[in-house]
This record gives C-alpha cells, sequence and structure tokens, in this order.
C-alpha cells in the first residue's frame, strides 16, 4: 500500500506527538521522584541522651546521619548547614529494635504454598518412602523475601513499638523455609530487605495426630523425618558432586528442589534456626545440629533455663521469646491446673537472667504476641525478673544483629552503621514512656497516633450460639476439624469440644453482642494446654482465632447446621 505525502506527513507528526507525550509522561516521573526525594537527606539529633549500646552512654550529645547512613556521634559534633535539626533536649535516642521472630509481611499459615513430592536419589530401601505424600510443611526452599509484601495496620503497630528491623519466617511447620531480616518500611520490598537469606528454619511440631495420623505424628517422628531428609540432602548432594567431577558415563542425578536447598545448610555455610520451647527439644535440636555439623542457632526457648549446663558449654546463641504462658482472661478461678503449668507460667519471665546469670548470649523477639506493644513490656517484665537493663537493651538491639550476623550494619549507634533509631520521651521500659521520633534507613517515620477503641460489642444486640457448630482450625499442619456443642445461659457459654485430641469440657465461656468466647485444656503431646476460641457469630456462621497457650494463634471458621423439624440438618 502507498502513502500519499498527506499520509507520510500526518504519520510522522502522531508519532512526534507520541513520543512528545512520551518525553513529558518521563519528565513527570522524573519530576516525582524528584519531589519524593526532597525529604531532607541529612538529619542531626542535638542535645540528646544518647545510649549507643556498643559504648558509653553520651549524656548530652549529637548524632548525625546523611542518605540513612550515621555520620557522626559524640559530645562536640560539627552539625553540617544543610541538615534538618531535631532538638533532642529531655529526649532519649536509642538504635532500632530487633524482633528476630516473626511473620510480618508474610501469607498467613493456610496461604503459604505446600511442599512438592520428593524426588531425590536414594537407596533401594528408601525408594518406598520417598513414594509417600510429601510431609505437610516440608520446604526448605522456601524463601520469606520473594513473599514479602509491605504495608499495613501490623507494619504501623511494629513501629510504633520502636521496631525497625525483623527476622521474618511463618510461625510454624517442620523444614519451614528460609528467613529474611527486613526493616519495616522501605520505598518497596525489596528495599526493605536487609538480608536474605538469614538461615533455614526448622520446627518440631508433629503433623499427624488429628491429621488421620499422618507422619510425623509425635515428636521422635519428626525428629526422625528431619534425620532422614537431612542424610537424603546429603546424598542427594553426593551424587552431584561426583557428577559434576566426571559427567561422562554417569546418569544425571536427579534435580530436586528442596534438596538442593539443604546444600548450604549440610556443607555448614547457611545456618540453621531450630524452633525450640522445652528442655527435651533443647538438648535433642543440639545433638541433632552436631551430628551433621550444622551451624546453628536455637530460637523461642522458654525452658533454656533448665538446659544452661549445655548451652554454656556448646555456646549456643538463643533468640528468647518473650511470649509468656498467660493464663485465659476469663479461665475459670476455680479450676484445678497441672503443676508443669503453673511452674512454667511463673518462671518464664525469670528464663532470660538465669540465661544471662549463667553466661549464654541471646536476643529477643516477640513469639508471636499480636499487640507489638507487648513485645517491650514483657521485656521489662524479664528486668523486673532480675535481668539487668543494659543487657535486656543489647538483646534487642546489638546481640540481635551479632547473631544473625548484621553487626556491621545495624545494632548500635555508630558511625558508618543504617540510622535505624527511635527517640523516647523517657527510659525504654518505662510504660510511660513514648517514642516521639524514628528514622528507618535515615528516613523519617510518621507515626500516626493508636486507633480510638471501638464502642464496646455489648452495645450491640447478643445471638445465640446454642446449638452444634462444625468448626474447620487451618492450622500449619493443614486443616483440622473441631466440633463444638455449645450451650447458652444468658451471657454465659458451656458445653463440649472434640477435636482429634479427645473430647474436652469448656472451663469459661461468655458471649457478648456478636462476640464467643470459650476455653478449654487440651492435652498434647502428654501436656495440657489451654485452647481459647474467640471469635464473631453472624447467624449460623462463626470465624475467628484459636490461641494454642505456648503455640501460637491459627484462623478458625464454621457453620451450625439448620435443623429440620424432622430433626434433619438442613
Amino acid at each position: 500500500m502507498r502513502w500519499s505525502t498527506y499520509q507520510r506527513r500526518g504519520y510522522l507528526l502522531g508519532q512526534r506527538r507520541a513520543i512528545g507525550m512520551l518525553g513529558i509522561a518521563l519528565l513527570l516521573g522524573s519530576l516525582a521522584r524528584a519531589s519524593f526525594s526532597q525529604t531532607p537527606s541529612v538529619y542531626a539529633i542535638k542535645d540528646a541522651r544518647i545510649v549507643t549500646v556498643t559504648g558509653p552512654v553520651i549524656p548530652k550529645g549529637t548524632v548525625v546521619f546523611r542518605d540513612g547512613i550515621i555520620t557522626a556521634v559524640g559530645e562536640n559534633v560539627p552539625i553540617p548547614p544543610e541538615a534538618r535539626v531535631i532538638d533532642g533536649s529531655g529526649l532519649v535516642v536509642y538504635p532500632g529494635l530487633f524482633d528476630t521472630q516473626t511473620d510480618l509481611g508474610l501469607p498467613s499459615a493456610s496461604q503459604v504454598p505446600g511442599p512438592r513430592p520428593a524426588a531425590a536419589p536414594a537407596p533401594p530401601a528408601q525408594a518406598q518412602a520417598q513414594q509417600q505424600p510429601p510431609i505437610p510443611h516440608t520446604q526448605p526452599e522456601w524463601l520469606a523475601a520473594r513473599h514479602l509484601q509491605l504495608g499495613g495496620q501490623r507494619f504501623e503497630n511494629a513501629r510504633v513499638a520502636g521496631i525497625t528491623t525483623a527476622l521474618v519466617i511463618p510461625p510454624r511447620g517442620i523444614f519451614i523455609g528460609r528467613s529474611a531480616l527486613i526493616n519495616t518500611a522501605g520505598e518497596t520490598s525489596q528495599r526493605a530487605v536487609v538480608k536474605s537469606p538469614v538461615a533455614l528454619h526448622i520446627g518440631f511440631t508433629p503433623t499427624g495426630g488429628g491429621l488421620g495420623g499422618r507422619f510425623p505424628g509425635s515428636l521422635m517422628g519428626v525428629f526422625a523425618h528431619i534425620r532422614q531428609t537431612l542424610l537424603d540432602a546429603q546424598h542427594y548432594g553426593q551424587h552431584w558432586e561426583a557428577y559434576r567431577r566426571n559427567p561422562r558415563g554417569l546418569e544425571r542425578p536427579e534435580y530436586n528442589e528442596s534438596l538442593e536447598a539443604l546444600q548450604p545448610v549440610v556443607r555448614g555455610e547457611l545456618p540453621v534456626i531450630f524452633h525450640v520451647n522445652s528442655e527435651s527439644e533443647i538438648r535433642r535440636a543440639i545433638r541433632l545440629a552436631e551430628e551433621f555439623n550444622l551451624k546453628f542457632i536455637l530460637s523461642g526457648a522458654l525452658e533454656a533455663y533448665k538446659a544452661v549446663d549445655v548451652l554454656r558449654q556448646k555456646r549456643v546463641p538463643l533468640l528468647v521469646s518473650v511470649n509468656f504462658p498467660e493464663r485465659p482472661r476469663d479461665a475459670d478461678p476455680e479450676a484445678d491446673e497441672p503443676l508443669r503449668v503453673l511452674r512454667l507460667r511463673a518462671e518464664a519471665p525469670e528464663n532470660a537472667a538465669r540465661l544471662h546469670q549463667a553466661g549464654v548470649k541471646f536476643a529477643f523477639h516477640s513469639g508471636g504476641l499480636s499487640n507489638p506493644r507487648d513485645y517491650i513490656r514483657n521485656v521489662a517484665r524479664a528486668v523486673r525478673a532480675g535481668l539487668p537493663e543494659e543487657v535486656a537493651l543489647r538483646a534487642l538491639t546489638i546481640h540481635a544483629a551479632e547473631i544473625l550476623g548484621v553487626a556491621e550494619q545495624l545494632g548500635s549507634i555508630e558511625v558508618g552503621k543504617i540510622a535505624n533509631l527511635l527517640v523516647t520521651d523517657g527510659n525504654l521500659f518505662e510504660e510511660r514512656t513514648r517514642i516521639r521520633y524514628l528514622f528507618i534507613d535515615g528516613r523519617q517515620i510518621e507515626l500516626r497516633p493508636p486507633e480510638p477503641e471501638r464502642p464496646s460489642a455489648s452495645s450491640a444486640p447478643s445471638v445465640s450460639v446454642t446449638g452444634t457448630w462444625n468448626l474447620t482450625v487451618e492450622s500449619p499442619q493443614g486443616v483440622v476439624a473441631v466440633a463444638a456443642d455449645l450451650q447458652q445461659e444468658g451471657e454465659t457459654i458451656s458445653g463440649t469440644v472434640t477435636s482429634p485430641f479427645g473430647q474436652s469440657t469448656i472451663s469459661s465461656g461468655s458471649v457478648s453482642g456478636g462476640e464467643v468466647r470459650f476455653t478449654l485444656s487440651v492435652e498434647i503431646q502428654g501436656t495440657p494446654m489451654a485452647v481459647t476460641f474467640v471469635g464473631r457469630v453472624v447467624g449460623d456462621r462463626m470465624s475467628g482465632t484459636v490461641t494454642v497457650e505456648g503455640m501460637g494463634s491459627f484462623p478458625f471458621s464454621g457453620t451450625r447446621p439448620r435443623i429440620s423439624s424432622g430433626g434433619q440438618a438442613l
């Protein structure tokens, strides 16, 4: 087809206009970025009390940071003329705080993809085992940094509590995946990542029991599965190493993503973080790590004070949970509780002090606390239980940075480190203290005031929960079916709950407006644990969260079948 002169001119004019519009769009984009970057890149906080953590406290000093990096700290520090100056009179500057285990910014347990079937080369004796269905939540290839999503109320709540850096990983599983260390604010999720992967995480929660007896249904089965998987990883690595040395004439081994992800672990290059709580789990995890010559860290460790002998001897670093066991608020005050539960509840706040006295190095994490402010409150409880305040602060800052391998970047107020800082109007561990300023990567973060409390649900019309409810709990090991037979008298709930762990009587329960709450005791692996359901009821549907003492919280939902006049469920 031939174009006339006018057509060619029209086409060229259209192209020029398009290019012009593209240029304008690019210019506007660059102007927007320039406007964003006009946020002051140089700050100076002067005349403040500066708690450097790794050095002496500066009673009245100045800290200067430029482009996210601390450039000067001291009593007589010159302030650049272009700096935005913050008067720190009467204020205290601390390094940003770490939470060394949280699922902040990650999908919920029910949204985490399941494991792929194993396909590693193995001796004939293992072939049949490999043909079995994959073990739930055995996915060492899972990488937290790939799934991270910034933003939302949980991030704001963490920042309001002074948490600037977090080690993120799903809370439950066996071979859980590989964690990422992130700052709790950033232009993008990728910019928020400080280090990835940090470690492979391994948990000891059995996946069987209520799931039709599926292996591994006991702690012994979990350890057997972990040991066999590590042996398979070693065997897999040996096959590939031999093939790469001389591939000619050899059958190429079959690639397996899970076992490939374990290669840095079995070579001692990537540390393992074992999620443990009881004394027996701690001692068995140490023996397992030594058997495979693993570089390892222990996380959780609520009963670490019972194993200080081996922890001190082996110099095992710990990430200690401050999610202390608590008696449910609505528990029956007359109900009997096992002595072990009472003792753990009383001794848990003393755990950190005993570890410090024994010379064991540790950092803190929130252990799944739903309110980040309770994180610092519970660390303050550890201080009141005998932990020196300066040690508690180091466990929130430099010790966390050292254990996680980022002490050259974070954890203290030193020249050359990332400017993650919080400025308070008093002592960090006092309840009335408030954070006045927060900086992450040298950028000032707006701290939104807490949302006003919502009107009490008691003002809403009450609902009736009497009946049999078919509920499902979305545990990290799969869906667990629960039947709750509830009776309601006024605002009091009674009845029984039938689960894979047997039938339990509700010790206390209440309904207020549309909210229902009931507590019972369930024996798991021989240990009685308090289980509390809290949910909302709309008609014949109920949904909410179930909290298992010392194990975390999980979503649940379900329905109450309607019964016809003939007694049949509708």
